[in-house]
């Protein structure tokens, strides 16, 4: 039986195992998967997403085909139907046990990336991505409560940064300790294109997962909780593109994507489950490896003059 069969057999146990989970959760009945990076490839953050490469297709690659926009007062759209001549998505999510970290990889090609706002902290008047994690797994009626833990962390981004502003996050986004460059987060992001025009953004992000944030600033991070991520865990999770393509902010909203249909903002409802590790992964980082070493030894020789 070839490897290709044995992965598939895998993932396909590996969900049915758990089905009955994400039977509450929407999409109802479905389930996503992180897959597993070994020690010894964990993504770098640095916005250069050609790790991911060997990545599978199949169960881990989120596209616009699974996407759907649930928010009335911006578009109401089914799954799949987003024009990629308009905006094109692809997300894709990891984990590692050792470091006990997520890891995200976002690719968003826009007609127009626009990033104008006159105030810099009203990020959701320009193009953002907005990753919601809740590793508590709640349901989202719990997951924001006045004076209770942030059980749900909004990790926002819009840029390029203005006046050094792009990360934005919610409901508490004040602690030093909980910024990115920490241990706790660390996001990167480049592009090609025109920078405001046509382009693709690349974004990678990498958390700590939280189970609680405490709200009390001066034993923040000794209250709060993390998750200690395994095989077969699973959290909530939605990944959202906001796509504003004129000027004005909000009111031109062209529409807002991602995978949870009854948490459009701040909340998230689709399951994640942290993947076995699979067999097509460590085959094509043994094939990614080899053809490093190939392209530097042949880069060698021709400045040798071999």
């Amino acid at each position: 039986m070839s490897k290709k069969v044995i992965a598939g057999l895998v993932c396909c146990v590996f969900a049915l195992g758990i089905a009955t989970t994400a039977s509450a959760h929407t999409p109802e009945g479905e389930i996503f998967f992180a897959v597993q990076f070994p020690d010894n490839y964990i993504p770098q953050i640095d916005g250069d997403i050609s790790e991911w490469d060997v990545v599978p297709e199949t169960p881990y690659r989120i596209r616009n085909d699974r996407l759907v926009a649930p928010d009335p007062s911006i578009l109401t759209a089914p799954r799949g139907s987003q024009d990629p001549s308009d905006l094109n998505m692809h997300h894709v999510v990891g984990w590692n046990e050792s470091q006990n970290k997520l890891y995200f990889m976002s690719e968003v090609f826009d007609n127009i990336h626009n990033v104008d706002r006159e105030d810099v902290a009203r990020f959701w008047d320009d193009d953002a991505l907005e990753i919601e994690v809740n590793a508590s797994h709640v349901g989202v009626d719990e997951q924001r409560i006045a004076d209770q833990p942030a059980v749900n962390i909004s990790y926002k981004w819009s840029v390029p940064p203005i006046e050094g502003q792009y990360q934005y996050l919610e409901p508490i986004g004040n602690y030093t300790w909980f910024q990115d460059g920490t241990d706790y987060i660390n996001f990167g992001w480049s592009f090609e294109g025109e920078m405001f025009g046509e382009s693709t953004y690349f974004y990678e992000l990498a958390i700590i997962p939280v189970l609680s944030l405490s709200r009390d600033e001066a034993t923040s991070l000794e209250g709060s909780e993390f998750l200690d991520l395994e095989e077969g865990t699973i959290i909530h999770f939605t990944p959202n593109v906001g796509d504003i393509d004129e000027p004005g902010g909000e009111d031109n909203y062209q529409s807002f994507w991602g995978l949870s249909t009854d948490a459009p903002c701040c909340k998230s409802s689709t399951d994640l489950a942290m993947a076995e590790m699979d067999p097509l992964l460590i085959e094509a980082i043994g094939d990614a490896s080899t053809a490093v070493e190939e392209v530097s030894w042949g880069r060698l020789k021709a400045g040798l003059g071999k």
